[in-house]
Order: C-alpha cells, then structure tokens, then sequence
C-alpha cells in the first residue's frame, strides 16, 4: 500500500498469521513492515524468514506507522497503549485490534485521542486463509479505514462489517467456534473408534463428512433443516441417532455454550 505503514504490535500466533497473509498478498513490502513482540529470540527467527523490521520497542512502532494492529491478549492492550502513548501515535494513524472483547471505547479512552478505531474479531481458520474476521469501526472510521482493513483481513479469508454491538456474540459463536467443533470432531473419531473402525480410517471420515456438509450447506444456500431431512429416512439410522441427541438435549447444550461464551468474551473487556 503506498506510502503506508504497518506495525503489528504482538508476533504470537495470530500476529504472524495476518503478517503472513499481508505478504503474501502483497499488500505491503517487507520494509513498509515492522513487527513487535517482547521476546527478540522469536521476532530474530520471524526478520530471518519474512526479512522484515522488528523491535521489542513499542514506542518505535508508534512512530514507524501509519495503522497499528495490536494483536496482543485482552489483559496486554492497557500496557501496550501506555507505553506507545508515552512516544505519540500518529495523529493520522488508524488502530485495528483482535483483541477479544476490548471495545473501540476503551481503546480510544486508552490513547486519549480521537483515533479512527477498527476493532475485528477473527478465528484461527485464517491459519489456512480460511478465516472469518468481523470488523467493527468507530464513529470516525470513514470507508477508505474500512478499505484498508478489509484488504488486511481478506488476505486470510472472509470479511465481513457489523456494527460494535454484534461483536461479543460473533466472538462466541465463529471466534470461539473453532474449538467446538474440534471438541465434536474429536468425539465422533472417537465414536467410530469405539464401533470397531481404526482410528485413521474413523478420523479421514469424519472430516471428510464435516467438510463436505459444511460446503453444501455453504453453496445450497439452504436453511440446514432441509438439507438434514434429506438424510433422515423414516425409521432409518440418522433419526435413531437423532432422537438420542434430543433426549441428551445436545441442541440446548450448544446453545448455552455459544451463550456463555459471549458473556465471557463481554466479560474480557473489563480485566484490567
């Protein structure tokens, strides 16, 4: 992106993830790059791999760039703006956070300026560029913001806009997500595993199954209520298995876990 530049203030996992797909895109060059992390061991091996800049210095990222994304845990993003703040963020500077459950206001009362803030919630998909990020802005975020970080997080799979109030719930739901049906996915591998099926051959069906459901229910475009009475024959396997999960009650169960973790995700942005 010409004559912008871009820190990415945490190198853990999702940090390095969003600094590969921006590469690999090329949104930015190497140079237009800086990366920050606490341990200089791990942002050493990162430089030597992506040839971009780094510093353990955060105060340097604030006057290195033009948009800042924290990538830092909930807890860490009071710190991590303190220390930039004592240096001075560009007045012009966009901020892009995934940390979760840390709203636009409290960024923007932690920089006490009044920053364009563009707050988005991702999952670890994006590891494989198929990752859902939802972006929320603030009041002064303008469509050219919007832009630039859709281009950022498109690099690592779907985007999408929704306002600020949403942004707890997709956390529990896509952002959280991935876990539960990993969780799933281990139980029916091990479901399989039990009826007498060797553990690679239980395991390539069921994802197999998973990923196969899941593209077509993508491209029908049909509600999946349809799509699982296409499977459920009268007296036949899949409406036995049907009614044991109504009698174990796994639809409520789903429902008061995407619940409760919503409310953790809201809880988040209060830890100091």
């Amino acid at each position: 992106m010409q004559n912008i530049k871009l820190a990415i203030i945490g190198a853990g996992v999702m940090g390095e993830v969003i600094l590969g797909g921006i590469l690999d895109a090329g949104l930015f060059l190497p140079s237009e790059l800086l990366l920050t992390a606490q341990r200089g061991d791990k942002l050493e091996k990162i430089k030597e791999k992506h040839g971009i800049e780094i510093t353990t210095d955060n105060r340097l990222a604030a006057k290195f760039a033009e948009i800042i994304l924290l990538a830092v845990k909930p807890a860490d993003v009071p710190k991590v703006l303190k220390t930039m703040m004592t240096e001075g963020i560009k007045e012009s500077a966009l901020i892009i956070s995934i940390a979760a459950g840390v709203s636009i206001e409290k960024i923007s009362s932690l920089v006490g300026k009044n920053l364009p803030i563009v707050r988005v919630m991702t999952n670890t998909p994006c590891q494989i560029k198929m990752g859902m990020s939802v972006l929320s802005g603030s009041l002064n975020v303008t469509e050219e913001h919007f832009s630039l970080a859709k281009k950022i997080f498109s690099s690592i799979g779907e985007t999408m806009i929704l306002p600020e109030k949403y942004l707890d719930a997709v956390t529990g739901l896509s952002g959280s997500g991935p876990g539960f049906l990993f969780l799933i996915a281990e139980t029916f591998i091990d479901a399989g595993v039990l009826q007498g099926l060797p553990r690679d051959v239980s395991r390539k069906l069921v994802l197999e199954t998973m990923i196969g459901s899941s593209l077509l229910l993508k491209k029908s475009e049909k509600h999946p209520a349809p799509l699982k009475d296409m499977v459920t024959s009268p007296g036949g396997t899949t409406i036995a298995g049907i009614q044991v999960m109504e009698e174990y009650k796994v639809r409520a169960a789903l429902l008061k876990v995407v619940e409760t973790a919503t409310k953790r995700a809201s809880e988040l942005g209060k830890l100091e």
